[in-house]
């Protein structure tokens, strides 16, 4: 009978293997998609609310929290779309360069093109149909997580208190919109949803060369 000798090599080489797919699973969950919704019934007319999505002078730092004066750059602008870079300072700054496109009736659209933080072609959106005295808005996150300690944090927050968060910054943007309308503030009733799956990017492929920041800021 003749004797088969494995490889000295081989257990190591088995092991090795192990190793990489035990990284591999553990970084999958960081590339797992969110998706939240959010829902709110506000007094102001629709089309003043989705002109606020698509300013992007200083009081857009005014209307969405997570955005700072400092950290805005338009690069490029159109009648129906806009490039722009966005940040603000979490740990390290939290930054993203976005498509922008409105040219399509009741809502404003932002395609990420390059991020510290997201993955290329996780998207933000924002829906106002006229409803009643006002109007009905709709924020939809849909986000994949770049690897790394950024992503990871941005990751664990949205798994968690995501919905709670842009739910408070959906509240956030239509009260300030309403002072800056001189409209009487009144209660907002919410509804949001979340859903989890794995991360397969934006369905409309959007071109254009990102740059990126230097630590400090944002820069054009």
């Amino acid at each position: 009978m003749q004797l088969r000798h494995r490889p000295r090599g081989g257990i190591q080489a088995r092991q090795a293997i192990d190793g990489r797919r035990a990284a591999d699973a553990a970084v999958q969950p960081l590339r797992r998609v969110v998706t939240i919704n959010v829902t709110a019934q506000s007094p102001l007319p629709a089309q003043r609310v989705l002109e606020a999505a698509r300013d992007f002078s200083a009081r857009r730092a005014d209307v969405w929290p997570n955005v700072r004066k400092r950290h805005i750059t338009v690069h490029d602008r159109g009648e129906s779309f806009a490039d722009v870079t966005e940040g603000t300072w979490v740990v390290g700054l939290f930054w993203e360069r976005n498509h922008y496109d409105w040219s399509q009736p009741g809502t404003v659209k932002a395609t990420v093109i390059d991020s510290s933080i997201f993955e290329a072609g996780s998207t933000w959106e924002l829906r106002a149909t006229a409803r009643d005295a006002g109007s009905q808005v709709q924020m939809i996150v849909h986000r994949g997580f770049r690897r790394g300690p950024k992503g990871r944090i941005a990751s664990a927050v949205h798994h968690t208190v995501g919905r709670w968060v842009w739910r408070s910054f959906l509240r956030h943007a239509l009260s300030v919109i309403q002072k800056q309308t001189d409209l009487p503030r009144v209660g907002l009733a919410t509804d949001e949803s979340v859903t989890y799956g794995p991360f397969t990017g934006a369905s409309e492929p959007v071109s254009g060369k990102a740059s990126r920041p230097n630590s400090d800021r944002v820069a054009s």
